[in-house]
Formats: structure tokens, C-alpha cells, sequence
């Protein structure tokens, strides 16, 4: 290996700047003179020692007043082992030239020594003296015996033959043959080059033509191409960016809750109905964990898939603090407490439609919270979440019962909807188990200990914050809209919300005035109302508590749905209160069909999520009949008797 050693004219970088040794001075003295700028400066030999053994001292390529010979620089032993003994055999005779002094490089002298050493390492080939001075003169350059390499990579042309203008069209046919179709060919490659040459030649002077190359050249153009490039190619471009990107560290986050990354995932799991005891379907979860300490901090279970509801219900059970779960399977207590809660600063999410809902940036503002979009198709950039997705699927959703683990092929004959008997409620409480009694408390590769101890730690740094009450939260936390004040109240969905907190707002600001209000998808009973000029809200309730109270939003609208089907208002109190109870029942006999997709539809329907775990919508014992007005006789000879109000529900794709 190639040196250098300490003598006058020598280049060398010196934490970071060049610097030339001017003179050796008498003892441990050296003068140095500093290249960017002249600067003379006075060191000795023992600090410049000092300074290459901390590695602040290095000579740079070209530096040194010797010229430098290029040498293979990996290691020998990665070398096969025939070229190794090459190496080994050129050697021996160099040896035998050192040892025998200072002798002149002439046939004459070198011509014994090699007959020498060809007997005693028996070489059948041994080199001529001309060879053998070529090989002291490159081992005497570099000082290294890599210099004795074979360089047998080197020998021919390197690179490609074809002109510019060629290899430039063959990339364009590449492209074009790869866009038709994933499976393209060479042929249909050089198809479409010869085409393209054609084409070229027909604008070329006649000495000045394209050559079109053989299938075979063509061949070697595409593996020339890199391994990026080719599977670019024929897979795409985001499958070659996640096959050839190099993992790097993550995000740097100094203490808890100042990244929050948020994700959905249908379980790979079927669930069943607590009463009917058939499968429901795999719910959709929607989890929100903490980068800092790898603690989920909140989640929303529910069977209505992604939506801006299961964000906004996620968000608040990871801001408040957290109630112990109902222990519904017997002898299973939660050993430790949730201790997550508090504002987010940062939430990280992807490019969901339900993430850029008005209804989330609204709870963003209120609350202080930025909100960072990943790039499209790029989910390392929350390679957090998504690495908890898969642990959880595989550590809890693939060993219970009625699991559809990831893949079809995986399942053999194992018959999902036939072996699972997990309620909502009863997964909840596993689920909550899993995660304070296993995960949490399980050392994390990633941060070196385990969550538990990682989310004590930062309590240390930083003190979760929460709203001023739970009130406060509850008006911030929900879907957000824009309503005009009437001076029958406000109309929201075809409801209408009224109250004596209105008597103000609609005083101050007169029928007509744009206010913003907040309600809660999982009930309907009542809304929360800005004022322009307010900086809290007021609850206004519905005025039919009756039906709205506890009433979900696709409750409502499924009902609306069958009012209007009706040819009835959509404010008719009796109306309204029948379609809810034709809705309890037609939802309570698709929960008994045939079809899986039917009976997830109506768990949905029901409102079964994590908040409600056993919720239902029961019917009204004896609705009240609709009265219709009585129509005139000519009414009745132009149309047909109305049929009788029926509710029916499609079991199919909408399920």
C-alpha cells in the first residue's frame, strides 16, 4: 500500500486546508506554508503525527511529487484465487531482485535469477526480462503488490459503438415497447429502433446514415442499461423506487406528540354480530402513533371504511386521556393504563381524500396542529405507522380466530367467516390488551427500548397539553360546515337546529348571516355554533330530539333517502319517525342474509364502531301512521295509487 512520508514539497490537507512543507528544520521543526492563502505556519512532527492519528491529516490523490500509479484498490483476498497466485508468483520474483541488491535491470543479470526462481517455485511459464523489469517498475511506483494485479477487465474497447444519435433512439424505443405493453421484448425493442433509423435516414445526407445495429447489439444496449433503469422499464417507476431505495434514518423527533402519523388498514380479520352471531366483515382501523416513542396514541374501529368521521373519531381518542376498556371477556384484565393523551403538533398523513377534507383542516386551526402530506405512493416518508400496521397484523390479527390473513393463497382451506366468533366489543378488548400488555411493553428494535419506557421518558422533556375541558374538545372535534341563520333556525342535513342562544346572533346580525358550526357524525341531536364575532360556540339543539337524538349521519341520510322515495316532507315528525322504523327493520334483515357484504353494510348502518362497540338502531315499538292529504279526483285518474311505504336495502356492491 502506497504511502507518503514527511519531506520537503509534500502536499497534504490539514483539517480541511492544504498545506505544503516548505523546510525541515533542525530536531522536530517543520515549516509549513498554507495554500489558500500564503500563511507560514510552524508545526512539528510529532503534532502532524498527532493530527494523522485523529485523522484530521490525509494526503490527497495527485498531492505527492511522486506520480501515482492507478492500482486496484479493493482488497486481494476478494480476488479469485488463480489471480491471487498470480500475484503471489510475481512477487517471488521481485523478491529475489531485493535481495540481490543493487543490481543493474539487464538480461544479463536478470536472466539467471529468473531461471532461479522458476525451479524452486516450479513456474512453467516464467516471464522474459522485460516483463520482469515492467513489473518492478509498477511495483516500485505504487509500493503495493495490487500493482502486480493482471488487469485482464482492462483489455479491449470500453463502452459502446453505436453513435449518439443511436443509442438515443434506441432509449425511445425502449420507452415506447415498455409503455405498450410490461412485457415487451428485445425483438419488439429493435422493431421499433429499426423504424426509428428508417425514419432518421430519411432526413440524413447519404454519407451521413445511421447504421442500424443487429438483434444481438441490441441485446447488450438493454443490459448495459442499469438495474434501476431496466426494472423502471417494466415495472414502473414507483416499483423501482421502492426496490432500489437505500433506507435512511428517519425524521429526528425530539419528544412526544411532535409527530403523530395517522393510517388506515382493514383488518385481517372477520368480526361477528353479538346477537345474530354471523360475520359482519373485516372493519377498517384508523390509527394515530407517536413517532418519538413508537406509543399509538389513539385509534377508530368501524365497518363504513375510510371517511373524515373515522379521522376526526381517531383524533379525539388520542387527544383525551383514556378510560380503561370494558373487560367483556371474562378473566382478560388490562394489566397497565393507556398513558397517551394531549395535542398533536404535527400530524403526518397521506394524499386520502378524507385527509384533505375541510372538516380536518377546521380541527387543525382550532387545535394548533400543522398537518404534513407525504408524497403520492411514497409511504416510508411515514414508515413509521406503516411498520406498525404490519406488526400488528401479523402479531394479533393472524393469530385469532376468523383471520383472512394478507393473502388469498395464504388461507388453503381455512374457512375465514366459518371460524370467526369475535364480537366488535370483544376484539376491542384484545386489541387494547395486545397493546398495553405486549406491545408496549416489548424492547422496539427501532429506539432501543420499549415504548412504555420511551413515552416516560418524554414526559421528562414535555408535558402533554389538553383543552381547556372536555366541552372545549367536544366543539372543536367534528365535522365543520357552513349554514345560513334563518328565522326558523338552521337547516343541517334536513334537520333543523333552533334555540334561544340563536335570539342573539340572528338580533345582532339579521336572517341571512353565513355562521359556522361543528356537529358529531355519530349524533345528530345537537350542533355547535360560531357567531362571527364569537370566539366560543353555543349548543343548539335539534327541535325533534326525538329522532335526532343518537341518530348517525348515514342513519339520517339513508332515512331522508326513503322520505323522498315516499313523495313525503322531509320535516313530517310521523314520516320521519316511520322510515327510521322501516330503516331498524330492513337493517335487521339484511344483518340475517346470506351475503357478507350485506351484513357489513348493516353493521355499519347500526353504527358499530369503536365508540360504540354494541351499537343499534332499535325500532319505535308502534309508529305512528303517515297521514296524507286526501287528493282530489282528478288527482286519483291521473295516477296510480302510491304503493305503501317499503324499505328496501341492496345487498349488493354498496355493502
Amino acid at each position: 500500500m502506497r504511502g507518503f512520508a514527511f519531506r520537503t514539497g509534500l502536499v497534504f490537507e490539514w483539517d480541511g486546508a492544504a498545506h505544503r512543507i516548505e523546510r525541515l528544520g533542525a530536531g522536530d521543526q517543520v515549516v509549513l506554508e498554507r495554500l489558500s492563502d500564503g500563511q507560514t505556519v510552524l508545526s512539528s512532527r510529532q503534532e502532524l503525527l498527532a493530527a494523522f492519528g485523529a485523522g484530521q491529516l490525509c494526503m490527497p490523490p495527485g498531492t505527492d511529487t511522486a506520480p501515482i500509479a492507478q492500482v486496484y484498490q479493493r482488497p486481494l483476498a476478494e480476488l479469485p484465487s488463480h489471480i491471487q497466485a498470480k500475484v503471489r508468483t510475481r512477487m517471488a520474483y521481485l523478491d529475489t531482485i531485493r535481495e540481490a541488491g543493487q543490481i543493474p535491470l539487464t538480461p544479463y543479470h536478470l536472466v539467471p535469477l529468473i531461471g532461479e526462481v522458476s525451479r524452486r517455485i516450479n513456474d512453467p511459464h516464467p516471464p522474459s526480462p522485460m516483463t520482469l523489469y515492467r513489473w518492478h517498475q509498477a511495483y516500485r511506483r505504487a509500493q503495493d503488490a495490487r500493482a502486480l494485479i493482471p488487469r485482464f477487465d482492462l483489455r479491449g474497447g470500453a463502452g459502446t459503438r453505436q453513435a449518439e444519435r443511436v443509442r438515443e433512439l434506441f432509449g425511445e424505443a425502449a420507452e415506447e415497447a415498455f409503455r405498450a405493453s410490461p412485457s415487451a421484448t428485445i425483438k419488439s425493442i429493435f422493431t421499433r429502433l429499426e423504424g426509428k433509423i428508417r425514419a432518421e435516414n430519411a432526413k440524413r445526407l447519404p454519407a451521413d446514415q445511421l447504421r442500424l445495429p443487429s438483434v444481438r447489439t441490441v441485446y447488450r444496449l438493454f443490459q448495459r442499461l442499469e438495474a434501476y433503469d431496466q426494472t423502471r422499464l417494466a415495472e414502473g417507476k414507483h416499483v423501482a423506487d421502492r426496490r432500489y431505495r437505500v433506507a435512511k434514518a428517519g425524521p429526528v423527533v425530539e419528544g412526544i406528540l411532535m409527530r403523530v402519523e395517522v393510517d388506515h388498514t382493514p383488518l385481517d380479520l372477520f368480526l361477528i354480530d353479538e346477537i345474530t352471531g354471523l360475520p359482519l366483515g373485516r372493519p377498517v382501523l384508523t390509527l394515530f402513533i407517536d413517532v418519538y416513542s413508537r406509543f399509538p396514541v389513539g385509534y377508530y374501529l368501524s365497518f363504513g371504511g375510510t371517511s373524515a368521521a373515522a379521522v376526526v373519531g381517531g383524533l379525539r381518542h388520542a387527544i383525551l386521556p383514556k378510560t380503561p376498556v370494558k373487560e367483556v371477556i371474562p378473566n382478560l384484565p388490562v394489566e397497565h393504563a393507556w398513558p397517551c393523551y394531549g395535542l398533536i403538533a404535527v400530524l403526518v398523513a397521506d394524499n386520502g381524500l378524507e385527509f384533505y377534507s375541510t372538516a380536518l383542516d377546521s380541527v387543525a386551526m382550532d387545535l394548533g396542529m400543522s398537518i404534513i402530506y407525504c408524497p403520492k405512493r411514497q409511504p416510508w416518508f411515514k414508515g413509521a405507522i406503516e411498520r406498525f400496521l404490519q406488526t400488528f397484523n401479523f402479531t394479533l390479527s393472524h393469530q385469532l380466530p376468523g383471520t383472512s390473513l394478507s393473502r388469498l393463497e395464504d388461507r388453503g382451506d381455512y374457512d375465514s367467516q366459518k371460524h370467526a366468533l369475535l364480537t366488535l366489543a370483544e376484539f376491542k378488548h384484545l386489541l387494547e390488551k395486545w397493546l398495553l400488555d405486549i406491545y408496549a411493553q416489548t424492547v422496539h428494535r427501532g429506539i432501543g427500548t420499549t415504548p412504555w419506557a420511551k413515552w416516560q421518558e418524554g414526559l421528562k422533556r414535555h408535558t402533554p397539553e389538553l383543552p381547556g375541558s372536555l366541552d372545549d374538545l367536544q366543539r372543536r372535534i367534528g365535522m365543520a360546515e357552513e349554514r345560513t341563520l334563518r328565522r326558523d333556525g338552521i337547516v343541517l342535513k334536513g334537520i333543523r337546529y333552533a334555540g334561544p342562544d340563536l335570539d342573539p346572533i340572528l338580533r345582532t346580525w339579521g336572517p341571512g348571516v353565513k355562521i359556522r358550526l361543528v356537529f358529531d357524525a355519530e349524533d345528530l341531536g345537537s350542533i355547535q355554533v360560531w357567531a362571527p364575532d364569537q370566539q366560543d360556540p353555543v349548543t343548539v339543539p335539534a327541535l325533534n330530539q326525538t329522532y335526532a337524538k343518537g341518530l348517525t349521519l348515514l342513519q339520517h341520510e339513508l332515512i331522508q333517502q326513503q322520505v323522498r322515495e315516499n313523495g313525503q316532507s322531509a320535516e313530517n315528525p310521523d314520516a320521519l319517525a316511520k322510515a327510521k322504523y322501516d330503516l331498524a327493520i330492513a337493517v335487521d334483515e339484511l344483518l340475517k342474509g346470506r351475503k357478507q357484504r350485506g351484513r357489513r353494510r348493516a353493521a355499519n348502518i347500526h353504527g358499530k364502531t369503536s365508540t360504540h362497540p354494541e351499537a343499534r338502531l332499535n325500532p319505535d315499538t308502534s309508529p305512528k301512521p303517515v297521514t296524507k292529504p286526501i287528493p282530489t279526483p282528478e288527482a286519483v285518474l291521473d295516477e296510480p295509487p302510491a304503493p305503501l311505504p317499503t324499505f328496501q336495502l341492496s345487498r349488493g356492491r354498496h355493502g
